[in-house]
């Protein structure tokens, strides 16, 4: 029996077999792995953004430098560009540039949380061209195991990057730029310095922020999530931005058995203590030291701080603080003395009040000004974050310890002598450095200001500083005063004080400040947080 077979058959099972093939391996050779979202308009959507910075030393504000950087953003509503507060922190200059084009378009700041570590820029001139594109809508929350993929301009080369991961993990935790904690995403996407700021997209829509990627760690990065974008939306639509609110108290996790015996908390009741309400807070009038806190927005809180964010997800209660915007209020379930209650919290401030060393600074210079050779600063974040936490003869051991403590009505601000410029004048003293002011001449000061004008003020012959151990550094004034130009002019300062000072130095010829009153000792609020993440 034979079989006879046309050329053209041949042919046929030839092509048919040729595309079954290249079907098979289309995914091996595709230029666009399967998975990653390759939409044009999403990456049409998506700019580099060039910055100068201006620098100012943090040690010694009279220094500064300039420093040039890139990072990513996108475009969104209201031809505006989203990228994160550090990319643009201290600009003095940007220009955004879209993909697969060579010109560069001025931009500026119009709207910046450094707490949430977002900004919104626009361009300076309108270019109705440039937003020729469409622009990014914002998704949901995503799940865990969700596919994304991020997008931005990292270093390594001029084109836009798109890598994909997965959501690994959700919680509230520190954003780096400013060392405040909200809801972050964490992704195993491959991010790298000058992605911070691009766009995070799931099925076609941003979830998130590139902000940050994790210290001697493989492929672990987060993202600020849509929730935390939204919050900081709604709250510059009346061309302000007034924070994130917090209830002002401390809390305690009641996980011991020894605890909820105590406190009379059954099997079924679960909650965190209060331990610690300040004094100026927004539930001083509400909540009592030893209260338990058992429910926040109706969210039933965990013996170990947690409150339900979706089924079967956890995230610390605070979360629901965060979330809303200055001057809403909260309900709170509580157990005072056994009794179940509820009570509203109107949320009026942000937890900046409640910290007698204020976290980190951006756009403003630190304050200082130089007497006689001796540098005074306020004691700052940014200071102790610059100094490393190496102090001269073990005097400035305390001043870390303070960021735990909270302003007093009597004092509001901590005030360091950071170091002194040698000079005939200052013998004696040249080797103290960071040394914590408590008394100015026997007496208590409220803030900087205060310290600055008491001290240029003083018509006493001699000016004794004290700390809180009664080490004393005494000045001469007359000798100060008298070779302070030639102490300037020597260390190359080119002013004596910060632009903050002026106006006060100027009012002090025709002024005097009233004497103050003794203050109370800070008491120590809360653990210090730490962190091995960096923006990038």
């Amino acid at each position: 029996m034979s079989v006879t077979v046309s050329a053209k058959s041949i042919k046929y099972v030839l092509m048919l077999v040729g595309f079954l093939c290249v079907s098979l391996l289309q995914p091996v050779f595709s230029a666009e792995p399967a998975g990653i979202e390759q939409d044009d308009d999403i990456k049409d959507a998506v700019v580099k953004i060039i910055v100068v910075s201006h620098v100012v030393d943090k040690k010694e504000p009279w220094n500064s430098s300039i420093k040039r950087s890139s990072g990513s953003g996108f475009i969104i509503a209201g031809n505006r560009i989203l990228t994160n507060a550090h990319v643009v922190s201290n600009a003095t200059f940007i220009e955004v540039q879209k993909q697969a084009e060579t010109r560069r378009y001025e931009a500026k700041v119009v709207a910046i949380s450094h707490d949430a570590d977002l900004a919104l820029i626009q361009l300076k001139e309108d270019n109705p061209d440039f937003f020729k594109t469409k622009t990014l809508k914002f998704g949901d929350l995503p799940k865990l195991q969700k596919k994304v993929s991020a997008y931005g301009y990292p270093t390594g080369g001029s084109g836009l990057s798109i890598t994909e991961g997965v959501v690994s993990r959700i919680e509230r935790s520190a954003y780096v730029h400013r060392g405040k904690r909200f809801i972050s995403v964490q992704i195993d996407a491959a991010i790298n310095p000058g992605n911070s700021g691009g766009p995070v997209i799931s099925r076609g829509k941003v979830v998130g922020v590139v902000m940050q990627s994790r210290l001697l760690s493989q492929s672990i990065g987060y993202m600020i999530p849509v929730p935390v974008v939204k919050h900081f939306l709604k709250d510059i639509e009346d061309g302000r931005y007034d924070g994130y609110p917090s209830l002002g108290v401390d809390t305690q996790n009641i996980e011991s058995p020894a605890i909820r015996d105590m406190y009379n908390i059954g099997e079924d009741q679960s909650g965190v203590l209060v331990t610690l309400v300040y004094p100026n807070a927004p539930t001083a009038d509400v909540l009592k030291v030893n209260d338990i806190i058992t429910a926040i927005d109706g969210h039933t809180i965990t013996n170990n701080g947690k409150a339900e964010l979706r089924h079967k997800e956890l995230i610390n209660f605070n979360h629901y603080v965060d979330m809303h915007q200055l001057g809403d209020t909260v309900k709170l379930n509580i157990i005072r003395e056994g009794k179940p209650m509820e009570v509203s919290v109107k949320l009026e401030k942000t937890d900046d009040a409640f910290a007698l060393v204020k976290g980190k600074q951006y756009e403003r210079p630190p304050s200082y000004f130089v007497y006689g050779g001796f540098v005074f600063m306020p004691l700052t974040s940014d200071y102790i974050a610059a100094s490393k936490r190496r102090y001269s003869n073990g005097l400035g051991d305390n001043i870390t310890v303070l960021k735990q403590f909270w302003p007093t009505k009597e004092r509001t601000q901590a005030v360091i002598l950071t170091k002194v410029l040698p000079d005939d004048s200052n013998k004696g003293f040249h080797n103290i450095g960071n040394l914590l002011i408590d008394k100015l001449n026997g007496e208590t000061f409220k803030d900087f200001k205060d310290f600055h004008q008491r001290l240029t003020q003083s018509e006493a012959d001699f000016l004794v500083l004290e700390n809180q151990f009664g080490y004393q550094v005494v000045i001469d004034r007359k000798l100060a005063r008298e070779n302070q130009q030639e102490i300037l002019k020597r260390y190359n300062i080119a002013f004596g004080e910060s632009e903050d000072l002026k106006a006060t130095t100027a009012d002090s010829d025709t002024d005097k400040k009233q004497e103050g009153s003794e203050t109370e000792t800070p008491t120590v609020l809360k653990q210090p947080s730490s962190g091995q993440e960096k923006a990038i």
